[in-house]
């Protein structure tokens, strides 16, 4: 294993989640969480907490880069084996992520829905991110 990689492709996963993070649930579905709102905590209570989020994503980026690389397949390209990796991982956790939440709580099936294109456009992402950067 490449140390130096594995560890540039943690990082390019923490941003890559972190980005795609902001631009899918504080720009896109920002108003379906305003139609929602008596379902989440206050913005001032979610923003005190936030520390919490970042952690967990600096805790996910570097597992998911480390799961690639165990896989990574010497003489293919990375971004090929990127993609496929990210829609594995993604059509993995997706489905049971994103309708699981819907079975528990009480939010719109497309908000569900929406969820589950995140999650699949999210995991490809840091999947091609990770194979771009990680080879040996």
């Amino acid at each position: 294993m490449n140390t130096k990689r594995w560890l540039l492709a943690s990082v390019a996963v923490f941003v890559v989640i972190g980005v795609l993070e902001f631009l899918i649930h504080g720009v896109l579905l920002s108003d379906m969480y305003k139609q929602t709102a008596s379902l989440w905590r206050s913005e001032a209570e979610m923003q005190k907490m936030m520390w919490v989020f970042w952690v967990g994503i600096l805790v996910f980026a570097p597992f998911f880069a480390l799961i690639y690389v165990k896989g990574y397949e010497k003489g293919k390209p990375g971004l090929g084996q990127g993609f496929r990796y990210g829609l594995y991982a993604g059509a993995m956790l997706s489905v049971m992520n994103s309708f699981g939440w819907y079975v528990l709580l009480p939010i719109p099936l497309a908000l569900a829905f929406y969820w589950f294109l995140a999650i699949m456009v999210e995991f490809i992402a840091a999947g091609v991110a990770a194979g771009l950067i990680y080879h040996e």
